[in-house]
């Protein structure tokens, strides 16, 4: 059993993408980070709309070992509940207490994009699974793990609500996730866990990487908006997790970009993203800290 003083975390969805950001941005504070996910071959990877997409939870261990961290893949279906309550009895079993969560996995379809959405796939509203269900499942089961510790973060990751480029499906699971989050902070505040939901922007994952490169529209989009790393939302969580006023911004939706530049985080490379409020808006007012 690990030591005490040991920053453990669990990121789902954790072998490509945000999650893998998230993954490397803790390693670099010498985290153990529990790599949850279900690529777990090596070679390339069929996603349910088609793609062709890197990645497996193996390989981001090697990077989370490379930069400090100690990194273990744990195989696991998150449409599964089993599997997500073995997921966090292996936590337990190994290192006794669990710091962060990052609630990330999600059921991605490349034509998430297709309008009106009755033309793309049914498939799409698998996202509400696992997008939106298995996170509040994961949180369940690793609350016991959070409580004991005395000092905890639950991070799901949402996005913009209003901006309406995605299937209405998608929106209805980030819309949850912001809503949970408001929730679970009423009733993790007296055990000094805090709860949020975090809004990063365009993101530069493979998957969009991908898009960009076979969309004209889409290379527009990153021209104007700007397009964040995969790491800049773990940067953010860590200093999150290093705030000491953390618990009064509890259940609140937190906007990736306009965090980064309260706690002084830079992007890769010394960009500093902006927020997309401006054209998106930004949370419900209940769960703004504007």
């Amino acid at each position: 059993m690990s030591r005490n003083d040991e920053l453990v975390a669990v990121v789902t969805g954790g072998s490509r993408g945000i999650g893998k950001g998230v993954a490397r941005a803790l390693a670099e504070r010498g985290a153990t980070v529990y790599i949850a996910g279900r690529s777990q071959t090596g070679g390339i990877h069929t996603s349910p709309g088609g793609a062709l997409l890197p990645g497996t939870i193996q390989e981001v261990v090697e990077e989370v070992n490379s930069l400090g961290g100690r990194g273990i893949a744990v195989a696991c279906d998150l449409s599964v509940d089993e599997e997500i309550r073995s997921l966090f009895e292996r936590v337990r079993q190994e290192s006794g207490h669990l710091n962060i969560l990052v609630n990330n996995a999600a059921y991605l379809n490349e034509k998430m994009f297709v309008r009106p959405f009755w033309e793309a796939p049914v498939a799409l509203a698998n996202i509400i699974d696992v997008g939106l269900r298995c996170h509040h499942v994961a949180t369940y089961y690793a609350a016991p793990l959070l409580i004991a510790q005395r000092r905890g973060l639950i991070v799901n990751i949402s996005f913009y609500g209003n901006a309406k480029v995605h299937d209405p499906a998608y929106y209805a699971s980030k819309a949850g996730l912001d809503k949970l989050a408001a929730v679970y902070a009423e009733h993790f505040t007296p055990f000094n866990v805090a709860a949020i939901s975090l809004w990063p922007g365009y993101v530069a994952t493979e998957r969009m990487t991908q898009l960009i490169e076979a969309d004209p529209s889409l290379k527009q989009l990153k021209e104007k908006m700007g397009f964040e790393s995969t790491e800049l939302s773990g940067r953010v969580i860590r200093a999150l997790y290093d705030d000491p006023n953390l618990l009064t911004i509890s259940g609140k939706t937190i906007i990736t970009a306009e965090a980064a530049e309260r706690y002084g985080i830079s992007d890769l490379d010394g960009y500093k993203p902006k927020s997309l409020r401006g054209i998106y808006g930004g949370p419900h007012p209940a769960f703004d800290t504007q």
